[in-house]
C-alpha cells in the first residue's frame, strides 16, 4: 500500500471530535448511558438505605454529647467514603480495552478523566442530598443554624460531598491502575480498612502510626464533621453514666475516727459545709447516733443522753455537714479516741444524695469534657475550611494521578 494511502487510512481512523470540549460532552453522554443501561443508578437507593441504617444509630446522640458527636462524625464519614468508593471503582477498568483503543485513535485522556469528574460530582451530589434528606427524615437532630452557611444540614452536607467526591477520585485512580474489575474489587476492601482504621477518630492509634492518618481522607472528614457538630462544646456523658449505673453499689471500709475528722477538715470539703446531710434527724439524735455507732457508751446511757438533748429546743434542727464537723472537733472525748476504728458502709446513691446528684453530675461531666478536649475539633470557621481544603487537595491529586496513569495506557501489554 502506498505511504500516502496508508497515512490517509490512519487519519480516517482517528476520532472526528478532536477538541477536548467536544470529547468531554461525548464521554458525558457515554456515562449517562452507563447510568441508565448498566444500572449505575442503583447507587442512589443504596445510599438511602445506608443513610437510614446509620440514622437509626446516631439520631439520639449526634449533636447531643461529645461521644455522640464523634460517633456521628465517624459514621457519616464512613457513609460518604463508602458511597464515593463504589461509585467509580469499576469505572475505568471495565472499559480499559476501549479506552486504550480510543486513546490510540486520538482521544484525550484529560477529556476522558474530566468527563468522569463531572459525572461523578453530579452522582456524589445526588447521593449526598438523598443521604441528608433521609437523615433528617429519620430524626437526626440537626441544629437549625449553621456557622458556615445559614443551615447546619447544609454545612454537614458540604463536608459529606467533599469526602464522598475525594473517595470517588481515589477509586477512579485505583480503577485506572487496575486491569480488571476483579483486581479493582480485590484492592477496595484493603483501601477501606486503611481509611477507617487510620481515621484518627474513634480508634486510638499508637504513636508510631498517628502520622499515617494525615494520608487518609477519613481523617479530615471526621475532623470537619466533628468540628461542625460542636464536639468540644458538648458534655461528656460516659463517665457519669458509668458512675450513675453504680447507684446501688455498696462501698465502704474500716476507718478510724481520726481519719474521718481529717477528711471533714479538708479544704475541699468546705464548699459542702452547708449541705443538709440528715434532714430526718435533729442534731441531738445525730450526735447520739454517732456515739452509738462508735460504741463509746452503752445503750442505756445513750437513751438518757438523747432524752436530755431533745429537751433542748436549740438542738432540734436539721443536721448539716458543718454540724458534724463541729461536733467531732469540739468534743475532747471524741478527740481522745481518734484511733477508734469503725466500719462504714453506704451506697453510691447515698453519696449522690449527700452532695447533690446534679452537682456531682455537672462536676463529672465538666471534668471529663475538659480532659477530652481536642483542638483539631474546635468549632471555628478556620478549622472547618482547613479540612475542606485538604479534602480538595485529595480530589485534585487523585484526578491528576488518574490522568498520568492513563496517559501511559498504550504501554499496557494486555
Amino acid at each position: 500500500m502506498p505511504k500516502n494511502m496508508e497515512k490517509k487510512t490512519k487519519a480516517q481512523r482517528r476520532v472526528h471530535h478532536a477538541g477536548r470540549e467536544s470529547q468531554i460532552l461525548i464521554y458525558l453522554g457515554k456515562q449517562l448511558r452507563f447510568f441508565i443501561n448498566e444500572s449505575d443508578w442503583k447507587v442512589l437507593p443504596m445510599a438511602a438505605i445506608i443513610a437510614a441504617l446509620v440514622a437509626m444509630v446516631i439520631r439520639k446522640r449526634f449533636f447531643i454529647n461529645m461521644e455522640g458527636s464523634l460517633i456521628g462524625a465517624f459514621a457519616l464519614t464512613c457513609v460518604a467514603i463508602w458511597n464515593g468508593c463504589f461509585n467509580s471503582i469499576q469505572a475505568v477498568c471495565r472499559e480499559r480495552p476501549i479506552v486504550k483503543r480510543e486513546h490510540r485513535s486520538g482521544m484525550h485522556i484529560s477529556a476522558y478523566v474530566l468527563a468522569h469528574m463531572i459525572y461523578q460530582l453530579l452522582l456524589c451530589a445526588a447521593q449526598t442530598g438523598l443521604t441528608m434528606y433521609v437523615l433528617k427524615l429519620l430524626g437526626v437532630p440537626f441544629p437549625a443554624e449553621g456557622f458556615m452557611t445559614r443551615w447546619m444540614i447544609v454545612d454537614i452536607g458540604i463536608s459529606m460531598l467533599l469526602i464522598s467526591y475525594a473517595s470517588d477520585m481515589m477509586s477512579l485512580f485505583l480503577s485506572s491502575i487496575s486491569h480488571t474489575t476483579t483486581g479493582a474489587m480485590t484492592i477496595m476492601p484493603f483501601v477501606l480498612i486503611f481509611q477507617l482504621v487510620f481515621s484518627g477518630g474513634i480508634i486510638p492509634l499508637p504513636s508510631w502510626s498517628q502520622s499515617l492518618s494525615n494520608f487518609t481522607i477519613s481523617n479530615y472528614g471526621v475532623k470537619a464533621i466533628a468540628a461542625q457538630s460542636g464536639y468540644n462544646e458538648r458534655p461528656m456523658v460516659t463517665a457519669w453514666n458509668t458512675l450513675s449505673g453504680m447507684r446501688n453499689r455498696e462501698i465502704g471500709g474500716t476507718v478510724t475516727l481520726g481519719q474521718l475528722m481529717d477528711l471533714l477538715n479538708n479544704e475541699k470539703m468546705e464548699q459542702y459545709e452547708d449541705r443538709e446531710i440528715i434532714p430526718s434527724f435533729n442534731l441531738a439524735e445525730t450526735a447520739v447516733q454517732v456515739v452509738r455507732e462508735l460504741n463509746l457508751i452503752d445503750e442505756e446511757k445513750t437513751q438518757e443522753a438523747l432524752a436530755e438533748a431533745q429537751a433542748d429546743p436549740a438542738m432540734t434542727k436539721a443536721v448539716r455537714l458543718k454540724d458534724v464537723k463541729k461536733l467531732l472537733n469540739s468534743s475532747n472525748y471524741l478527740q481522745s479516741h481518734r484511733d477508734q476504728a469503725f466500719t462504714l458502709k453506704f451506697k453510691v446513691g447515698e453519696l449522690f444524695d449527700l452532695f447533690g446528684e446534679e452537682n456531682i453530675k455537672a462536676a463529672v461531666q465538666k471534668a471529663t469534657a475538659e480532659a477530652s478536649y481536642k483542638p483539631e475539633y474546635a468549632q471555628t470557621r478556620e478549622n472547618v475550611v482547613k479540612n475542606w481544603v485538604m479534602l480538595g487537595v485529595f480530589i485534585a491529586v487523585f484526578a491528576l494521578m488518574s490522568v498520568i496513569v492513563l496517559e501511559m495506557i498504550d504501554k499496557d501489554k494486555r
